[in-house]
């Protein structure tokens, strides 16, 4: 009896302490840009597709009444915390990364170029809530704008990529969250060629990009 008695005590502090490693802090709190990595292999972020069409049903949407491309970009923390507290990082425009990726192209013989600022809605901060590990928001394009401009985008016959970088800097949270080392920019590639614009049903807003830059023949 005496040994069922103890065995059941040490059943229950083992219980107990498992359930409170469940709920322990683990990792670093490093803030990053979850987009950054959608390649495996570099900070490129294809729109619309992605080189798997992992990208196809939530990187991007277009709204015909504004001509606005809008594309998903968020922050993320990693760890685990109990306590998940508020952060907020500023996003903006990064040149060296844009000018990095069109020199990249360049020895590639890619037909690029930049994506014009002035032509992009960009939000100044991303505001993490309380609770929260990660939000999003959307950098808008304008398509109408820059179908105006198309014919300075043709190359060997099809459209050039469009490159934007971007950045996460200032980071304002509790002082144990961080930039991470990697992955605090990303680099938007915007493709007018890429066969998902053909293929979207009529019924779909994103269906009007190809009507704005029908392929070249």
């Amino acid at each position: 009896m005496k040994k069922i008695l103890l065995l059941s005590i040490v059943l229950m502090a083992a219980w107990a302490c498992q359930k409170s490693d469940a709920n322990r802090d683990y990792g670093f709190a490093k803030v990053y840009i979850p987009q950054a990595g959608v390649t495996g292999l570099d900070n490129s972020y294809p729109i619309p597709l992605g080189p798997f069409y992992q990208n196809r049903d939530y990187a991007c949407r277009y709204d015909p009444s504004s001509g606005m491309l809008q594309i998903v970009v968020g922050v993320i923390r990693s760890g685990y915390f109990s306590t998940q507290e508020a952060y907020s990082v500023s996003l903006g425009p990064c040149k060296s990364e844009t000018d990095r990726k069109l020199a990249e192209y360049a020895l590639k013989e890619v037909p690029a170029t930049e994506l014009k600022q002035d032509l992009c809605s960009i939000p100044a901060r991303i505001e993490v809530g309380q609770g929260q590990s990660g939000e999003t928001c959307y950098v808008g394009v304008d398509m109408k704008a820059l179908a105006l401009q198309k014919a300075s985008l043709v190359s060997d016959s099809q459209y050039k990529l469009l490159v934007l970088g971007l950045e996460i800097t200032n980071l304002n949270g509790p002082a144990n969250y961080e930039l991470s080392d990697k992955n605090t920019n990303v680099v938007i590639v915007l493709d007018l060629n890429s066969p998902h614009w053909d293929t979207v049903p009529a019924d779909k807003p994103e269906s009007d990009i190809r009507k704005l830059f029908p392929l070249i023949q």
